[in-house]
């Protein structure tokens, strides 16, 4: 498996799924091979194929390319299960993955992971990387002995500065699926100072609400920031709604620009934004799991922030929006689709 990307399985039909991933090399400053054999358990919050997961496994795993250290992964699958029950058991299940692996050091990503699952060992002699985590991370106990970690912040400020580089933008909504991260993420995101009036903070249910909102944010607007469509119910049901499906159906009825935070979503057709790396995670949190396992302990290593932002602009989008990108206005911009 040296230097492939490593295959996704099929999704995890319930929480609990664990993949054994095949010992990766590892690219990082320490030396020797006292590090051979190790091991390290990364617990995702959500499921293999949705992008944010993939690209952050593919930050740790080009850390340690190079290095005999034997990494598993462990899906909670909270994003397509978002009932209390679920989060619950599978938080279970990744512990007794610990019991079962017994892991040198626990990488947990994204909320769900911290709430349901890492938190119960603050304090312990296991040490805990997190990463991508938006909430304040003393909701979790953490810092701690034990565990150190990487937040997660959108771009706010400066996707809106992007956007106001294709259209006039003086008033904005912002609107996300009613998810347990998006609840959280939009109480910092509050907290940030703008130049523009965010006349609406809106978190919705299901696919009839989504539309709603929409059509009717079309008129009142003159942008629309989307935290999140990954959780967006079947109206009446406990399923999602397809993400692609969501983000298709939007760029179709939306008439005004459209901003987000992931590249993903970008790609999917939303306007602009600066994104987040999910590389950039996965890779972050790996180096403070490789200080760990050389012998740092967890608590002199700093809680940090993601500092990468990559301008995006979806092309298609934007010619469907009337929007003329010249040199000017993209330089420095990554333009997707690619040509």
């Amino acid at each position: 498996m040296s230097g492939c990307k490593q295959e996704l399985p099929p999704k995890p039909l319930t929480a609990g799924a664990a993949e054994p991933v095949a010992s990766q090399p590892a690219r990082a400053c320490v030396t020797g091979d006292r590090l051979s054999g190790r091991r390290v358990l990364l617990v995702h919050s959500y499921h293999p194929d949705y992008p944010w997961v993939d690209t952050i496994t593919q930050g740790v795993q080009a850390v340690i390319q190079g290095r005999n250290i034997d990494l598993r992964i462990f899906y909670m699958d909270t994003k397509r299960h978002t009932d209390e029950p679920w989060k619950v058991r599978a938080g279970e299940q990744a512990q007794a993955e610990v019991e079962s692996f017994r892991p040198d050091v626990v990488l947990a990503s994204d909320d769900d992971a911290q709430e349901y699952f890492a938190k119960a060992y603050v304090g312990s002699s296991l040490p805990i990387v997190f990463c991508g985590v938006d909430a304040d991370p003393a909701k979790y106990g953490y810092p701690a002995r034990n565990v150190t970690g990487v937040i997660e912040r959108p771009h706010f400020q400066e996707s809106l500065a992007l956007a106001q580089r294709l259209r006039p933008i003086q008033r904005i909504a912002v609107l996300s699926c009613h998810d347990s991260t998006s609840v959280v993420a939009m109480g910092f995101m509050k907290q940030e100072q703008l130049d523009v009036e965010v006349v609406e903070w809106l978190l919705v249910d299901d696919f009839d609400e989504w539309q709603t909102a929409v059509a009717r944010l079309n008129d009142t607007v003159d942008a629309l920031v989307i935290r999140s469509y990954q959780a967006v119910k079947v109206p009446g049901g406990a399923d999602n709604v397809s993400p692609k499906q969501v983000a298709a159906w939007t760029i179709q009825h939306t008439t005004i620009p459209t901003i987000a935070f992931h590249d993903f979503e970008i790609q999917d057709g939303l306007l602009v934004g600066v994104v987040k790396s999910g590389a950039e995670y996965g890779r972050k949190a790996m180096e403070f799991g490789l200080q760990i396992l050389d012998g740092t302990p967890p608590a002199t290593l700093p809680i940090v922030r993601a500092e990468i932002g990559i301008p995006t602009i979806n092309r298609e989008t934007a010619r469907r929006l009337g929007i003329s990108l010249t040199p000017e206005l993209t330089s420095g911009v990554t333009l997707v689709p690619t040509d």
